[in-house]
């Protein structure tokens, strides 16, 4: 269900964090949080599609 879309979806969230933190509605450490969570998704699902190539 969720083959290939692993990464645009950490991406987006990403995104998302920034845009929020930006607008003034997370503050630093959440955003840090995110940041940290969505990167190590991001990092995870990478390694998943090189290993199945």
């Amino acid at each position: 269900m969720l083959a290939g879309k692993k990464t645009y979806i950490s991406a987006a969230l990403l995104a998302l964090a920034t845009f929020a933190r930006t607008m003034g509605w997370i503050d630093q450490s959440q955003f840090d949080m995110i940041m940290g969570l969505a990167g190590a998704m991001g990092l995870a699902a990478l390694r998943a599609g090189v290993a199945k190539s």
